[in-house]
Protein backbone atom coordinates (compact mmCIF):
# COMPACT_ATOMS: atom_id res chain seq x y z
CA UNK A 1 0.00 0.00 0.00
CA UNK A 2 2.54 2.74 -1.40
CA UNK A 3 0.87 5.81 0.21
CA UNK A 4 2.68 5.13 3.34
CA UNK A 5 5.82 3.67 2.06
CA UNK A 6 7.65 6.26 2.76
CA UNK A 7 7.03 6.68 6.78
CA UNK A 8 9.16 6.18 9.22
CA UNK A 9 8.90 6.73 12.58
CA UNK A 10 12.18 8.72 14.12
CA UNK A 11 15.18 6.60 15.54
CA UNK A 12 15.11 7.60 18.84
CA UNK A 13 18.77 5.88 19.48
CA UNK A 14 20.40 7.30 16.05
CA UNK A 15 18.64 9.71 14.17
CA UNK A 16 20.55 12.52 16.45
CA UNK A 17 24.08 14.42 16.90
CA UNK A 18 24.71 16.72 19.75
CA UNK A 19 24.52 20.51 19.44
CA UNK A 20 25.45 23.84 22.01
CA UNK A 21 22.74 26.38 22.05
CA UNK A 22 23.99 29.07 20.41
CA UNK A 23 24.21 31.90 23.51
CA UNK A 24 24.92 29.79 26.56
CA UNK A 25 26.38 26.70 24.84
CA UNK A 26 24.36 24.35 26.80
CA UNK A 27 24.42 20.87 25.24
CA UNK A 28 21.17 18.78 23.20
CA UNK A 29 20.65 16.93 20.74
CA UNK A 30 18.86 17.56 17.43
CA UNK A 31 16.94 15.09 15.17
CA UNK A 32 18.74 14.36 11.99
CA UNK A 33 16.14 12.97 10.20
CA UNK A 34 13.22 14.56 7.93
CA UNK A 35 10.28 16.36 9.71
CA UNK A 36 7.49 15.85 7.21
CA UNK A 37 5.04 18.83 6.99
CA UNK A 38 2.53 19.53 3.92
CA UNK A 39 3.58 22.18 1.31
CA UNK A 40 0.52 24.90 2.80
CA UNK A 41 3.02 24.72 6.45
CA UNK A 42 4.84 27.36 6.51
CA UNK A 43 6.23 26.51 10.17
CA UNK A 44 9.81 25.46 11.43
CA UNK A 45 10.85 22.62 13.10
CA UNK A 46 13.27 21.49 15.62
CA UNK A 47 13.01 18.05 16.94
CA UNK A 48 15.60 18.13 20.16
CA UNK A 49 16.15 15.71 23.17
CA UNK A 50 17.56 17.41 26.35
CA UNK A 51 21.00 15.46 28.41
CA UNK A 52 17.90 14.37 31.08
CA UNK A 53 15.93 12.78 27.96
CA UNK A 54 13.07 15.07 27.70
CA UNK A 55 12.10 15.37 24.41
CA UNK A 56 10.75 19.28 22.76
CA UNK A 57 9.28 20.23 19.47
CA UNK A 58 10.59 23.80 18.61
CA UNK A 59 8.07 25.38 16.36
CA UNK A 60 8.76 28.71 14.89
CA UNK A 61 5.84 30.56 13.54
CA UNK A 62 6.33 34.22 12.06
CA UNK A 63 2.88 35.09 11.63
CA UNK A 64 2.38 34.00 15.44
CA UNK A 65 -0.23 36.10 17.13
CA UNK A 66 0.15 34.20 20.30
CA UNK A 67 3.43 31.65 21.67
CA UNK A 68 2.11 28.37 23.42
CA UNK A 69 3.70 25.60 25.05
CA UNK A 70 2.30 22.40 26.25
CA UNK A 71 4.28 19.17 28.10
CA UNK A 72 2.08 16.06 28.39
CA UNK A 73 3.44 13.47 31.08
CA UNK A 74 3.10 9.94 30.08
CA UNK A 75 1.64 9.31 33.00
CA UNK A 76 -2.00 9.09 34.44
CA UNK A 77 -5.02 7.84 36.24
CA UNK A 78 -3.23 4.46 35.20
CA UNK A 79 -1.05 5.11 37.70
CA UNK A 80 -3.69 5.69 41.02
CA UNK A 81 -3.04 4.06 43.81
CA UNK A 82 -5.88 1.54 44.09
CA UNK A 83 -6.81 2.97 47.62
CA UNK A 84 -6.59 6.81 46.63
CA UNK A 85 -8.68 6.95 42.86
CA UNK A 86 -8.44 10.55 41.57
CA UNK A 87 -5.19 10.91 42.56
CA UNK A 88 -3.47 11.31 39.83
CA UNK A 89 -5.86 14.54 39.21
CA UNK A 90 -5.67 15.66 42.13
CA UNK A 91 -1.53 16.38 41.47
CA UNK A 92 -2.61 18.12 38.06
CA UNK A 93 -4.81 20.57 40.78
CA UNK A 94 -1.37 20.78 43.00
CA UNK A 95 1.26 21.23 41.05
CA UNK A 96 1.08 25.08 40.44
CA UNK A 97 0.65 25.79 43.72
CA UNK A 98 4.26 27.73 43.93
CA UNK A 99 7.48 26.95 43.22
CA UNK A 100 10.88 27.02 45.04
CA UNK A 101 12.01 29.75 42.73
CA UNK A 102 8.28 31.33 42.58
CA UNK A 103 7.10 30.37 46.34
CA UNK A 104 3.61 32.62 45.17
CA UNK A 105 1.36 30.13 43.84
CA UNK A 106 -0.69 33.52 42.34
CA UNK A 107 2.67 33.81 40.26
CA UNK A 108 2.08 31.94 37.19
CA UNK A 109 -1.44 32.47 36.46
CA UNK A 110 -1.15 36.36 36.92
CA UNK A 111 2.40 36.25 34.66
CA UNK A 112 -0.24 34.86 31.87
CA UNK A 113 -3.18 36.95 32.83
CA UNK A 114 -0.86 40.21 32.54
CA UNK A 115 0.40 39.03 29.47
CA UNK A 116 -3.20 38.22 27.91
CA UNK A 117 -2.35 34.68 28.43
CA UNK A 118 -4.23 31.54 29.99
CA UNK A 119 -3.14 27.98 31.21
CA UNK A 120 -5.14 24.95 31.71
CA UNK A 121 -4.39 21.40 31.98
CA UNK A 122 -6.25 17.77 32.06
CA UNK A 123 -5.28 13.94 33.13
CA UNK A 124 -6.47 11.48 31.10
CA UNK A 125 -6.24 7.45 31.58
CA UNK A 126 -2.35 7.50 30.02
CA UNK A 127 -1.17 11.60 30.14
CA UNK A 128 -1.35 14.36 32.06
CA UNK A 129 -1.37 17.78 30.05
CA UNK A 130 -0.46 21.01 31.34
CA UNK A 131 -0.44 23.95 28.57
CA UNK A 132 -0.58 27.98 28.44
CA UNK A 133 -0.35 30.78 25.87
CA UNK A 134 0.50 34.19 26.31
CA UNK A 135 2.24 37.25 24.55
CA UNK A 136 5.33 36.40 22.20
CA UNK A 137 7.03 38.73 24.21
CA UNK A 138 6.41 37.31 27.21
CA UNK A 139 7.29 33.28 25.86
CA UNK A 140 10.99 33.06 28.05
CA UNK A 141 9.54 34.47 31.30
CA UNK A 142 6.26 31.94 31.13
CA UNK A 143 8.58 28.83 30.42
CA UNK A 144 10.85 29.88 33.22
CA UNK A 145 7.65 29.97 35.92
CA UNK A 146 6.29 27.07 33.67
CA UNK A 147 9.46 24.28 34.17
CA UNK A 148 9.87 25.21 37.82
CA UNK A 149 6.61 23.03 38.35
CA UNK A 150 8.57 19.70 37.36
CA UNK A 151 11.96 20.86 38.93
CA UNK A 152 10.82 22.10 42.92
CA UNK A 153 7.04 22.65 43.04
CA UNK A 154 6.02 22.84 46.88
CA UNK A 155 2.53 21.25 46.78
CA UNK A 156 1.37 23.81 49.98
CA UNK A 157 -0.36 22.39 52.56
CA UNK A 158 -2.32 25.18 53.37
CA UNK A 159 -4.25 24.80 50.17
CA UNK A 160 -4.54 20.94 50.05
CA UNK A 161 -8.31 21.20 51.41
CA UNK A 162 -8.96 23.90 48.67
CA UNK A 163 -8.05 21.56 46.07
CA UNK A 164 -9.72 18.63 47.25
CA UNK A 165 -13.00 20.72 47.19
CA UNK A 166 -11.53 21.86 43.34
CA UNK A 167 -11.43 18.49 42.45
CA UNK A 168 -14.98 17.73 44.35
CA UNK A 169 -17.13 20.23 42.28
CA UNK A 170 -15.54 19.16 39.04
CA UNK A 171 -16.80 15.56 39.96
CA UNK A 172 -20.19 17.07 40.69
CA UNK A 173 -20.44 19.29 37.67
CA UNK A 174 -20.06 16.15 35.26
CA UNK A 175 -22.28 14.48 36.69
CA UNK A 176 -24.67 16.25 34.51
CA UNK A 177 -22.46 15.80 31.65
CA UNK A 178 -23.64 13.01 29.16
CA UNK A 179 -20.36 12.06 28.03
CA UNK A 180 -18.92 11.52 31.46
CA UNK A 181 -21.44 9.35 32.65
CA UNK A 182 -21.28 6.95 29.52
CA UNK A 183 -17.17 6.80 29.74
CA UNK A 184 -17.66 6.47 33.85
CA UNK A 185 -20.44 3.36 32.39
CA UNK A 186 -18.08 1.94 30.11
CA UNK A 187 -14.88 2.08 33.02
CA UNK A 188 -17.28 0.46 35.85
CA UNK A 189 -18.28 -2.34 33.61
CA UNK A 190 -14.76 -3.09 32.31
CA UNK A 191 -12.47 -5.99 33.95
CA UNK A 192 -12.25 -4.74 37.91
CA UNK A 193 -8.81 -5.60 37.83
CA UNK A 194 -7.60 -3.24 35.52
CA UNK A 195 -7.10 0.60 36.64
CA UNK A 196 -9.32 1.43 33.68
CA UNK A 197 -12.32 0.54 35.38
CA UNK A 198 -11.22 2.40 38.47
CA UNK A 199 -13.44 5.83 39.43
CA UNK A 200 -10.31 8.59 37.43
CA UNK A 201 -11.74 11.73 38.68
CA UNK A 202 -11.74 11.73 42.55
CA UNK A 203 -13.71 13.33 44.98
CA UNK A 204 -13.37 14.22 48.75
CA UNK A 205 -14.75 11.03 49.87
CA UNK A 206 -11.69 8.73 47.50
CA UNK A 207 -9.09 11.24 48.08
CA UNK A 208 -9.71 12.69 51.79
CA UNK A 209 -11.87 10.04 53.30
CA UNK A 210 -9.60 7.42 51.87
CA UNK A 211 -6.48 8.74 53.33
CA UNK A 212 -7.72 9.83 56.92
CA UNK A 213 -8.78 5.94 57.22
CA UNK A 214 -5.60 4.53 55.94
CA UNK A 215 -3.97 6.88 58.01
CA UNK A 216 -1.88 8.52 55.40
CA UNK A 217 -0.81 12.25 55.02
CA UNK A 218 -2.10 13.15 51.62
CA UNK A 219 0.36 16.12 50.50
CA UNK A 220 3.63 13.26 51.70
CA UNK A 221 1.53 10.73 49.26
CA UNK A 222 1.55 13.16 47.13
CA UNK A 223 5.06 14.24 47.24
CA UNK A 224 5.99 11.01 46.41
CA UNK A 225 4.05 10.05 43.88
CA UNK A 226 5.51 12.79 42.03
CA UNK A 227 8.87 11.85 42.65
CA UNK A 228 7.69 8.62 41.76
CA UNK A 229 6.65 9.46 38.20
CA UNK A 230 7.28 12.79 37.01
CA UNK A 231 10.38 11.83 35.28
CA UNK A 232 12.07 13.93 32.39
CA UNK A 233 12.04 10.72 30.11
CA UNK A 234 8.47 10.42 30.16
CA UNK A 235 7.72 13.95 29.27
CA UNK A 236 7.12 15.75 26.14
CA UNK A 237 6.89 19.19 25.19
CA UNK A 238 5.83 21.65 22.64
CA UNK A 239 6.93 25.51 22.05
CA UNK A 240 5.16 27.80 19.46
CA UNK A 241 6.79 31.17 19.02
CA UNK A 242 7.25 33.65 16.70
CA UNK A 243 11.01 33.83 17.58
CA UNK A 244 13.72 31.43 15.77
CA UNK A 245 14.84 27.66 16.58
CA UNK A 246 17.31 29.11 17.73
CA UNK A 247 15.94 31.02 20.47
CA UNK A 248 12.91 28.52 20.93
CA UNK A 249 16.02 25.99 21.24
CA UNK A 250 18.34 28.07 24.17
CA UNK A 251 15.27 28.67 26.46
CA UNK A 252 13.92 25.03 26.33
CA UNK A 253 17.37 23.80 27.09
CA UNK A 254 17.85 26.59 30.10
CA UNK A 255 14.75 25.96 31.82
CA UNK A 256 14.21 22.39 31.34
CA UNK A 257 17.49 20.65 31.27
CA UNK A 258 17.41 20.64 35.37
CA UNK A 259 14.25 18.51 35.61
CA UNK A 260 15.00 15.29 36.87
CA UNK A 261 15.97 12.16 34.87
CA UNK A 262 14.59 8.94 36.63
CA UNK A 263 14.55 6.64 33.89
CA UNK A 264 11.24 5.45 32.07
CA UNK A 265 8.52 5.45 35.03
CA UNK A 266 5.54 5.51 32.35
CA UNK A 267 3.22 2.48 34.12
CA UNK A 268 2.59 -0.38 32.90
CA UNK A 269 -0.20 -2.07 33.48
CA UNK A 270 -1.01 -5.42 31.87
CA UNK A 271 -3.83 -7.19 30.16
CA UNK A 272 -6.75 -5.73 28.43
CA UNK A 273 -9.97 -3.83 30.25
CA UNK A 274 -12.51 -5.31 28.23
CA UNK A 275 -11.41 -9.37 28.45
CA UNK A 276 -13.99 -12.56 27.33
CA UNK A 277 -15.68 -11.71 30.52
CA UNK A 278 -16.83 -8.53 29.60
CA UNK A 279 -17.73 -9.03 26.24
CA UNK A 280 -21.30 -9.75 25.23
CA UNK A 281 -22.99 -7.47 27.76
CA UNK A 282 -26.04 -5.42 26.95
CA UNK A 283 -26.77 -2.48 28.94
CA UNK A 284 -29.57 0.20 28.46
CA UNK A 285 -28.46 4.01 30.48
CA UNK A 286 -30.60 6.92 30.55
CA UNK A 287 -29.07 10.15 29.58
CA UNK A 288 -29.66 13.78 30.74
CA UNK A 289 -30.72 15.40 27.99
CA UNK A 290 -33.08 13.20 25.86
CA UNK A 291 -31.31 11.74 22.71
CA UNK A 292 -31.48 8.32 21.78
CA UNK A 293 -28.13 6.39 20.69
CA UNK A 294 -27.26 2.83 20.24
CA UNK A 295 -23.21 2.21 20.82
CA UNK A 296 -21.35 -0.73 20.48
CA UNK A 297 -17.88 -1.34 21.57
CA UNK A 298 -15.12 -3.60 20.41
CA UNK A 299 -11.97 -5.05 22.10
CA UNK A 300 -8.99 -4.08 20.00
CA UNK A 301 -4.81 -4.69 21.18
CA UNK A 302 -2.40 -2.01 21.31
CA UNK A 303 -2.93 0.18 17.39
CA UNK A 304 0.14 2.34 18.08
CA UNK A 305 2.08 0.52 15.93
CA UNK A 306 -0.25 0.88 12.88
CA UNK A 307 0.11 4.65 12.90
CA UNK A 308 1.28 4.91 9.87
CA UNK A 309 -1.17 2.31 8.18
CA UNK A 310 -4.29 3.39 9.73
CA UNK A 311 -6.41 0.31 9.25
CA UNK A 312 -9.09 1.87 11.73
CA UNK A 313 -9.22 4.84 8.81
CA UNK A 314 -10.57 2.45 6.85
CA UNK A 315 -13.18 0.54 8.50
CA UNK A 316 -14.34 3.71 9.91
CA UNK A 317 -15.38 5.25 6.73
CA UNK A 318 -16.68 2.25 5.54
CA UNK A 319 -19.05 2.35 7.97
CA UNK A 320 -20.15 5.61 8.45
CA UNK A 321 -20.77 5.23 4.52
CA UNK A 322 -23.79 7.24 3.61
CA UNK A 323 -24.14 5.88 0.29
CA UNK A 324 -26.47 3.44 -1.37
CA UNK A 325 -26.22 0.13 0.33
CA UNK A 326 -24.42 1.31 3.27
CA UNK A 327 -25.52 0.75 6.69
CA UNK A 328 -26.53 4.37 7.23
CA UNK A 329 -28.96 4.27 3.76
CA UNK A 330 -30.71 0.96 5.12
CA UNK A 331 -31.29 2.60 8.50
CA UNK A 332 -32.47 6.14 7.27
CA UNK A 333 -34.57 4.15 4.88
CA UNK A 334 -36.22 2.67 7.92
CA UNK A 335 -36.67 5.90 9.92
CA UNK A 336 -34.22 4.26 12.50
CA UNK A 337 -31.00 6.43 12.55
CA UNK A 338 -30.42 10.12 11.43
CA UNK A 339 -26.62 9.34 12.00
CA UNK A 340 -23.68 6.66 12.52
CA UNK A 341 -19.82 7.22 12.99
CA UNK A 342 -17.12 5.00 14.22
CA UNK A 343 -14.15 5.95 16.19
CA UNK A 344 -11.10 4.69 17.90
CA UNK A 345 -8.95 4.96 20.46
CA UNK A 346 -5.89 3.48 19.29
CA UNK A 347 -3.44 6.46 20.20
CA UNK A 348 -4.75 7.28 23.65
CA UNK A 349 -4.22 4.05 25.26
CA UNK A 350 -0.95 1.77 26.24
CA UNK A 351 -1.23 -1.91 25.84
CA UNK A 352 -4.35 -2.22 24.64
CA UNK A 353 -7.31 -0.09 22.17
CA UNK A 354 -11.07 -0.01 22.21
CA UNK A 355 -13.36 1.37 19.17
CA UNK A 356 -16.93 1.82 19.01
CA UNK A 357 -19.51 2.31 16.40
CA UNK A 358 -22.32 4.79 17.07
CA UNK A 359 -26.24 5.27 15.95
CA UNK A 360 -27.89 8.76 16.21
CA UNK A 361 -30.93 6.89 16.20
CA UNK A 362 -34.69 8.05 16.70
CA UNK A 363 -36.83 6.63 19.45
CA UNK A 364 -38.69 3.96 16.59
CA UNK A 365 -35.05 3.31 16.09
CA UNK A 366 -34.21 2.28 19.67
CA UNK A 367 -37.00 0.17 19.59
CA UNK A 368 -35.69 -1.72 17.26
CA UNK A 369 -32.12 -1.94 17.93
CA UNK A 370 -31.91 -5.61 17.49
CA UNK A 371 -32.37 -5.42 14.06
CA UNK A 372 -29.99 -2.47 14.12
CA UNK A 373 -27.19 -4.59 15.47
CA UNK A 374 -27.56 -6.96 12.94
CA UNK A 375 -27.72 -4.92 10.17
CA UNK A 376 -24.09 -3.62 11.51
CA UNK A 377 -22.57 -7.02 12.03
CA UNK A 378 -24.16 -8.09 8.87
CA UNK A 379 -22.29 -5.16 6.92
CA UNK A 380 -18.73 -6.47 8.64
CA UNK A 381 -19.45 -9.37 7.86
CA UNK A 382 -19.39 -8.78 4.12
CA UNK A 383 -16.27 -6.57 4.57
CA UNK A 384 -14.61 -9.54 6.60
CA UNK A 385 -15.77 -11.84 3.22
CA UNK A 386 -14.42 -9.33 0.50
CA UNK A 387 -11.29 -8.73 2.16
CA UNK A 388 -9.59 -5.19 2.39
CA UNK A 389 -9.68 -3.32 -1.33
CA UNK A 390 -6.48 -1.88 -2.39
CA UNK A 391 -7.88 0.26 -4.52
CA UNK A 392 -10.78 1.77 -1.48
CA UNK A 393 -7.44 2.24 0.78
CA UNK A 394 -5.16 4.02 -2.03
CA UNK A 395 -8.46 6.66 -2.26
CA UNK A 396 -8.48 6.77 1.10
CA UNK A 397 -4.60 7.46 1.04
CA UNK A 398 -5.38 10.25 -1.80
CA UNK A 399 -7.76 12.22 0.23
CA UNK A 400 -5.39 11.93 3.60
CA UNK A 401 -2.37 13.73 1.77
CA UNK A 402 -4.91 16.31 0.00
CA UNK A 403 -6.28 17.16 3.56
CA UNK A 404 -2.71 16.96 5.06
CA UNK A 405 -1.01 18.99 1.91
CA UNK A 406 -3.62 21.50 2.59
CA UNK A 407 -4.55 22.12 6.13
CA UNK A 408 -5.88 24.98 7.24
CA UNK A 409 -3.63 26.85 10.44
CA UNK A 410 -5.11 27.11 13.54
CA UNK A 411 -3.89 29.33 16.74
CA UNK A 412 -0.81 28.57 18.47
CA UNK A 413 -2.57 27.05 21.71
CA UNK A 414 -4.00 24.46 20.07
CA UNK A 415 -1.43 23.74 17.60
CA UNK A 416 0.98 23.14 20.66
Amino acid sequence: MEAFDNYKPADWRTSFESKLTVESSLLYEEYTGHIEKSGNDQHQYRLIRLPNNLAALCVQDIEAKEAAASLSVNVGSNANPAELLGFAHFLEHMLFLGTEKYPDEGEYDAYLSSHSGSNNAYTSFTETNYHFSVENGALEGALDRFAQFFISPLFNKDRVDRELNAVDSEHKGNLQSDSWRFYELMSSISNPAHPFSWFSTGNTETLKGAARELGLDLREELIKFYHKYYSADVMRLVVVGNHSLDVLSEWVASKFSDVKSKGNTRPVVDGHPIGKAELGKLIHYKTVREKYELELQFSLPDLKSTYGEKPFDYISTLIGHREPGSIYSVLRKNGWATAIFAGSDGLLYDGFSTCFIGVTATPEGLENYEAIVSIIFGYINMLVESGPQEWYYQELALTSKAEFDFKEKVDAENYA
